[in-house]
């Protein structure tokens, strides 16, 4: 059995194609049944930076191809649009991917929090689904309990930006101070949450909150003391604010560019307007970025700012994947420990039946033994062979790496379930 990591990310492919393979949590409910019968279980990691598919599979040589057809033929994309971008990995690799963005370290603002809950999230929308078992659960918890350790022990994540942070902190180099600014928040969810908490921080006069469930809208309001506008009186409201953040999970475009030019015809005319859209796919129509007066930032315009956060975790990132590869190795010693298992009891299986026939053929020519030699001699063969037996299939258990236990199997003779 194999770990096979297939997806995209930040790092691979520009914004418009992580926004084209982006899965909302409804579209991860509908595609996982259809991943299990790729695969043995399947668990779908979709955020503004990544989409990645975690599976076990037995032959990952069939099964790569199967998933990237499903990735194409589900989000009707031209196979040599995705095809080219994706990355692939296997076992260890494909561990250590995972506990590094669990880590927050493969993340564009490196230490970010907001990671470690999504990762947590998709494991328990997988969970529901009931497409994980043992060997993935292991997986993503090790990830989730590795994320917890780096923080915990590096400085990777004291004081760090998160996504939302930054936003705030682009605003400030576009407006200057925040102090008596308005602004609209548009998206109710955890994302909206955060960004709005750190414009009150950054000293936001007044916050308006618009989300399609107004009873969500109302609850955030009451929470940060903000006042609610209907969906539909966005453009209006657009009129009025000097900031717009944008972080809904809608599949098409919330602020249009006509909807940004009839705010502007209305609004103040010093007045500069600052939206930054956080939401994969996006929630902006990119052509606001020609109107007058508007500054427009997504999620791939962090870059900057990432690139000074990095010069400052340097040293606590160097630590964080000093962690990250003890845990690696960990889990890989588990993980070589299923296989090992059915291997130790294969092998013992073999040692016994040499055992009992080498006992037979010694009672042939001890026939005159009575019962309680027979017993004795019974009870010392089987000693010599469980401490013969016994460090092999302790090492084999706790200790061998896959290519020892390969080379094992090999020396035994042992031809049971492999790891393809």
């Amino acid at each position: 059995m194999r770990i096979l990591l297939l997806g995209v990310n930040h790092r691979t492919v520009p914004l418009d194609v992580r926004e084209a393979v982006s899965f909302s949590k409804s579209k991860v409910i509908e595609a996982l049944p259809a991943l299990e019968n790729i695969a043995g279980e399947a668990v779908v990691l979709s955020t503004c930076n990544r989409t990645e598919i975690y599976v076990t599979a037995s032959d990952e040589v069939k099964t790569a191809p199967r998933l990237d057809r499903f990735l194409t033929e589900f989000h009707g994309l031209p196979s040599e649009i995705l095809t080219p971008h994706l990355i692939q990995t296997l076992d260890a690799d494909a561990v250590r991917h995972l506990f590094r963005v669990a880590s927050g370290l493969d993340s564009m603002i490196i230490g970010e929090s907001e990671i470690l809950g999504q990762v947590r999230d998709s494991l328990t929308i997988a969970s529901e689904a009931e497409t994980v078992r043992s060997p993935l659960l292991g997986l993503f918890h090790a990830a989730v309990r590795t994320g917890r350790k780096t923080r915990e022990e590096t400085e990777i994540s004291r004081n760090a930006m998160s996504v939302s942070s930054a936003g705030v902190r682009l605003a400030k180099r576009t407006l200057g101070a925040l102090e008596g600014r308005r602004a609209l928040l548009i998206g109710a969810g955890e994302a909206g949450r955060l960004v709005a908490r750190a414009l009150r921080l950054a000293g936001v006069d007044e916050l308006i909150i618009a989300n399609r469930t107004r009873a969500r809208s109302e609850s955030l309001a009451e929470e940060l003391t903000g006042s609610v506008v209907d969906f539909e009186a966005i453009q209006t409201t657009l009129e009025r604010v000097d900031i717009a953040i944008l972080a809904t999970d809608a599949p098409e475009y919330i602020v249009t560019s006509q909807m940004v030019s009839e705010s502007q015809r209305h609004a103040p005319a010093d007045r500069k307007l600052f939206i930054f859209d956080l939401a994969v796919p996006r929630d902006v129509e990119p052509s606001v970025t020609h109107i007058p007066k508007v500054e427009l930032f997504n999620i791939d315009d962090l870059s900057s700012i990432a690139e000074d956060n990095l010069k400052d975790r340097k040293r606590a990132a160097v630590e964080a994947e000093g962690i990250v590869e003890d845990e690696v190795q960990r889990f890989m010693r588990w993980w070589d420990s299923l296989d090992a298992e059915p291997m130790v009891r294969e092998l013992r299986i073999q040692a016994e039946d040499i055992r009992q026939q080498e006992i037979a053929r010694a009672l042939k020519r001890l026939d005159d033994l009575d019962d309680d030699q027979r017993a004795v001699l019974q009870a010392m063969t089987r000693s010599i062979v469980n401490r013969v037996l016994h460090d092999p299939t302790k090492f084999l258990k706790h200790e061998a790496t896959t290519s020892q236990l390969d080379a094992a199997r090999k020396l035994f003779r042992l031809y049971g379930p492999e790891k393809s």
